[in-house]
């Protein structure tokens, strides 16, 4: 675990953003690993954009397992991150039979979407030396309605919750946070007061880094967010939409 929290500890060090991208098979892997994208992220939004789910809430271990099998072919430049779906962490002891079945197949982190029941789960897997990147904001595999899906941290009541939740993962030694939708302001505020990496989605310029779903980026999703942005209606091929994104991405300046 240390290896790879003092990988990412660099890009803070040298004031590097960090580009992460989802990816889902061993075809657009090739892609990321040529471009150099730093993290790639076996994300459970395979439920919706490979699936054809409404949700994420339905994705299994074995799917997961089935898809890292795939984008781990073309790894040899990025990091390879993996969500642990829903009910896959719901105690220590599962947590970690997952999460070791995922390191055995090469992935680096795992991802857990968090809320304060999971506080052990997380210390347990830290303790075990497994790399964990933490969740925080909106969490989708608890969107229950339309209302969920919202920017989070705005009201001050929120907003202090979701940083006491910052400071508590890094205190107990968490290797990254990502954070979705919540308030730019108060994604600067984590960025600022913790010492690990922090990268976001649809969260403001004000993180160590970006997350995009690929099939977003390119403009293939259906219903994608409103915070995504289309890089291939510029870029004029998949390879330069995701090094567009890439460039994008490296050339923030917080």
């Amino acid at each position: 675990m240390n290896k790879i929290k003092e990988k990412l500890n660099t890009f803070i060090i040298e004031r590097n953003q960090i580009v992460c991208v989802t990816c889902y098979d061993a075809s657009f892997s090739k892609i990321l690993n040529d471009i150099k994208i730093d993290i790639v992220l076996v994300g459970d939004s395979l439920g919706m954009v490979i699936q054809g789910k409404k949700d994420t809430h339905r994705v299994t271990m074995d799917d997961i397992l089935y898809h890292v099998a795939c984008v781990a072919e073309n790894k040899s430049e990025y990091l390879l991150m993996a969500d642990m779906p829903k009910n896959s962490y719901e105690n220590s002891k599962i947590a970690y039979s997952n999460a070791k079945k995922l390191l055995d197949n090469k992935v680096d982190i795992v991802k857990i979407e968090y809320k304060e029941e999971y506080y052990e789960v997380i210390e347990y897997l830290v303790s075990k030396s497994i790399p964990v990147c933490a969740h925080i904001g909106l969490l989708p595999q608890y969107v229950l309605s339309k209302k969920d899906i919202r920017t989070y941290g705005k009201d001050k009541s929120e907003s202090n919750k979701i940083l006491d939740q910052a400071k508590k993962l890094d205190n107990l030694g968490v290797a990254m946070i990502l954070l979705e939708c919540v308030n730019s302001k108060l994604s600067k505020e984590i960025t600022d007061s913790t010492k690990l990496p922090v990268i976001g989605i649809g969260s403001g310029k004000h993180c160590n880094g970006q997350v995009q779903v690929l099939y977003d980026l390119i403009g293939i999703s259906d219903n994608p967010p409103k915070f995504s942005k289309d890089f291939l209606k510029e870029g004029g091929s998949i390879k330069s939409a995701i090094k567009e994104f890439y460039d994008y991405v490296k050339s923030i300046e917080n």
